[in-house]
């Protein structure tokens, strides 16, 4: 297991020499956690105060030969910059800024929890508190039973002294802003470990949706998916749009078709469709089986006719090519849109019944369904 320390920062350095020192320094931590590797997300301004600080000061490296610790990786490579359009920020700003540090902190913290063998511990003590707070939903998102999160407090007297980065095995002193010398050998730093919920097996995987969704994209996809949803298919490029942002224009004819077909008559205020029973070349199916395939497939033609493929010249729609379009498009549904999401899509069975069985219907009100005739732009 490789042992990774993130940590989120700002112009204070010094957060990450203190958290290093309280998970694998401090005499009073029985439980001592030493990382293979310590990775940083700021600002560019943030990220130049390390540079400087840190590393071409070497003031990390004093720490791990003062208490011998193990090598620890930590140079350039593992300093990661908050991005605009290619460019590092040089700070947060703007409401879009921070947008932005979510999105670049979720993804980081994403990418180590889909690792087994990284065992993560998230510091939130760093940077503005909106860094702190999208590194803490981030982990609850994503976060295993092996990651853990906390925040270094350090006592007032040296919480302020630009030279202080952490106590000390022996005596070693630094100066006030009022020019006062303290001792940092006796300065107190403790971490607080802050436990928070693991959500990432009750959501499962497809709940947090596809691996290039932002931050941004993954709430407001969960979110939406407790509210109303409109659902739109364009038939001129077979694509729909879901609450007028999230669109889907992959899925294949036949899903297409069939979606477009439960839409049609739910839109129109007609009733569902009840399922097959059987499958076209079964033995012995009865007269009135085989008429209800055939009358199906009628009534599913012109929404699939201008769109099948040449193997489905002869095709009958039976219990398997029912089942199976039903299936793959909601996969590709949950895919694209999350489960929670897609399931205010999805074709579900009223609870009427019949002897034929329960019909299959989209339970959206008519009004929340637009179809835009292939002729329109």
């Amino acid at each position: 297991m490789k042992n990774i320390l993130f940590l989120v920062t700002g112009m204070t350095p010094q957060i990450i020499t203190e958290t290093l020192w309280a998970l694998a320094c401090d005499p009073e931590n029985e439980d001592k956690w030493i990382p293979d590797e310590i990775h940083v997300m700021s600002t560019e301004q943030g990220l130049n105060q390390i540079r400087e600080r840190l590393l071409n000061k070497g003031n990390l490296q004093k720490l791990i030969n003062d208490y011998q610790l193990k090598p620890i990786m930590f140079d350039d490579n593992y300093l990661h910059s908050i991005q605009k359009n290619g460019q590092a920020l040089p700070d947060l700003k703007t409401p879009e800024d921070n947008q932005l540090a979510g999105d670049a902190i979720c993804a980081k913290i994403r990418e180590f929890t889909q690792q087994d063998d990284i065992s993560l511990h998230v510091s939130i003590a760093g940077g503005r508190k909106t860094m702190g707070f999208y590194a803490g939903y981030a982990l609850s998102l994503y976060g295993r039973s092996q990651d853990r999160m906390s925040h270094v407090l350090v006592e007032d007297t040296f919480e302020t002294i630009p030279d202080f980065y952490y106590p000390t095995p022996n005596s070693s002193f630094v100066t006030d802003r009022n020019n006062k010398v303290w001792n940092a050998k006796d300065a107190k730093v403790w971490l607080a470990n802050i436990e928070f919920v693991r959500m990432k097996d009750a959501i499962k995987e497809k709940h947090q949706l596809k691996g290039d969704d932002s931050f941004s994209e993954v709430i407001s996809k969960i979110n939406d998916s407790f509210n109303d949803v409109t659902l739109t298919l364009n038939l001129h490029n077979r694509s729909i749009v879901v609450n007028d942002k999230y669109r889907i224009d992959d899925l294949s004819p036949r899903e297409f078709a069939f979606l477009h077909w439960f839409a049609d008559l739910r839109r129109n205020g007609k009733t569902g469709i009840i399922a097959p029973k059987c499958n076209s070349n079964s033995k012995g199916v009865r007269a009135e089986d085989a008429q209800y395939l055939t009358e199906l497939t009628e009534l599913f033609l012109p929404y699939y006719e201008d769109l099948k493929n040449s193997e489905d010249k002869e095709f009958m729609l039976d219990k398997k090519f029912f089942d199976s379009v039903k299936s793959l498009l909601k996969t590709s549904l949950d895919k694209a849109l999350g489960l929670e999401l897609a399931e205010k899509i999805i074709m579900k069975q009223s609870n009427k019944t019949n002897k034929k069985g329960s019909a299959f219907y989209i339970d959206l009100p008519p009004t929340a369904i637009q179809i835009i005739d292939k002729f329109n732009n």
